[in-house]
């Protein structure tokens, strides 16, 4: 009869050894791959056409190095660590001139997250987390503007989608009736749910809102190009949605109001208003703003550019 063999203690160690060599193989392969993801973003932003595109007025994202403080005045920040601030990389403007977004409210600051969309760096939003900008020497848009364009990337939250949330906000910091503020995100409404828009009024069909909705856990680009000079009509606004055509399908019979922004405050990840409201929970990636409506093959370069670094494909 063939008995057992135990391992020897030599037999085990070189198994252990072998385990670990293989552990830290893969660790390493993962942490070379989101490097690789990484530069990558980094090259695709540095190559991109939007720098290139004429009144870039603000352009915050995740991946550059450098462009984000933490709470302990880290500028080499790491992953979950609560961001103090977030700074703009617009080089159509002196770093002096650019917008810098910031929160020291503890218990309301966003959090950078390493591993976001496509696996490069994102800003998380949860419960009432925002980020915002009050020095109107540097605001994006100039008060009283009636043409400029948005463009977000972000993922919400499960569930979250469907509530009222904002995903970025130019207006003035005073109530929400006084409706002065121009925005991407979701009305909120029983009725629109989860469909994306150019929110500008509290009063649902003053807004430019699309029929298809929006679901949470996915990945998307947002843009609206505004002109809201003149008579203002339904075709004061085209809405993207990723994709390179325009989307044409705004609710009919709208009663649709300019915006009467003042250049108080902007802020991403909740309405900009003197009591911030109506919180964006999920990640935000990039925001890009121009302080005109720019050209459809100029708003067409922009969400390749976003489509390619994110691998948003539909």
């Amino acid at each position: 009869m063939k008995k057992n063999k135990a391992f020897s203690l030599v037999e085990l160690s070189v198994v252990i050894l072998i385990i670990g060599i293989l552990v830290a193989g893969v660790t390493q392969s993962g942490r070379l791959i989101r490097q690789i993801k990484l530069s990558t973003a980094r090259s695709v932003t540095a190559s991109s056409d939007v720098a290139s595109i004429r009144d870039v007025t603000a352009w915050f994202e995740a991946s550059t190095e450098g462009n984000f403080t933490d709470i302990n005045n880290v500028t080499d920040i790491e992953n979950k660590a609560v961001v103090l601030e977030w700074r703009d990389i617009n080089p159509q403007k002196p770093i002096g001139d650019r917008p810098k977004l910031r929160n020291e409210a503890s218990g309301s600051q966003p959090m950078y997250i390493a591993n976001g969309i496509n696996g490069i760096p994102s800003v998380y939003f949860n419960t009432d987390d925002h980020i915002y900008t009050t020095d109107a020497p540097t605001m994006p848009l100039l008060s009283k503007d009636k043409t400029y364009s948005m463009f977000a990337v972000f993922r919400a939250d499960l569930g979250k989608v469907q509530t009222k949330s904002i995903i970025t906000q130019i207006g003035s910091n005073t109530t929400l009736a006084n409706n002065q503020y121009a925005s991407i995100g979701f009305l909120g409404s029983a009725n629109n749910n989860g469909r994306a828009g150019f929110i500008s009024h509290s009063t649902e069909n003053s807004n430019w809102i699309q029929d298809a909705r929006i679901s949470d856990q996915k990945d998307y680009i947002v843009g609206v190009l505004v002109d809201l000079t003149g008579t203002v009509a339904q075709s004061s606004v085209k809405l993207y949605v990723n994709s390179l055509i325009a989307e044409t399908n705004f609710p009919v019979g709208g009663t649709y109001t300019t915006t009467d922004i003042d250049a108080k405050r902007f802020s991403v990840g909740a309405s900009a208003i003197a009591s911030p409201a109506d919180f964006f929970n999920g990640m935000v990636s990039e925001v890009i703003i121009f302080d005109r409506k720019i050209k459809d093959e100029e708003a067409e370069s922009v969400m390749k550019y976003l489509r390619k670094k994110y691998n948003i494909n539909s």
